[in-house]
């Protein structure tokens, strides 16, 4: 019987220090926020384009974005660089249904809306309202922010603002 005692107590002895690592709570558990904790931060997103040689002057000389010329790419694809390790990927990708919406966007923030608007004007860029029903339309958000929008060749929505 003694043995029996020893061994369980020997059992819950061990259970408790291996497994202390898995009772302990995750930092949502924890009331902490997530992305904090493990310091996520938005690195990428990449866009699938129609036409790769139409796209690739658009956000190199239109919209003015560095290509980042990572040779290692598979022809038709690009990435290029927005600042702070952020990046925009580009590419070609056959099979892929590109359906953009007249919601989804990103956005791409200046310290001269007005000088970068005139930018893209001189490119033949009409900018607009969301859904593109105004053009040369800028609206102040709530939060003071100038925004508008233009799309890209394929008709992907590019919020330009002031919030830097």
């Amino acid at each position: 019987m003694m043995l029996k005692i020893q061994v369980f107590t020997l059992k819950v002895l061990l259970c408790l220090f291996f497994c202390q690592g898995h009772t302990q709570n995750s930092p949502a558990e924890n009331g902490t926020d997530i992305a904090t904790s493990y310091n996520l931060t938005l690195q990428h997103t990449t866009l699938v384009v129609s036409n790769f040689a139409v796209s690739k002057p658009f956000y190199t000389e239109v919209l003015g974005l560095k290509d980042l010329n990572a040779d290692w790419l598979p022809d038709k694809q690009m990435f290029l660089s927005l600042g702070n390790n952020l990046e925009l990927h580009v590419g070609e990708v056959p099979g892929v249904e590109i359906k953009p919406s007249n919601f989804n966007h990103f956005a791409i923030s200046t310290n001269d809306l007005d000088g970068y608007l005139a930018h893209l004007k001189a490119h033949g860029v009409t900018y607009s309202n969301l859904g593109g029903g105004q053009p040369y339309f800028i609206q102040k958000r709530p939060d003071g922010v100038r925004q508008t929008f233009i799309q890209d060749p394929d008709g992907y929505w590019i919020e330009i603002n002031d919030a830097n």
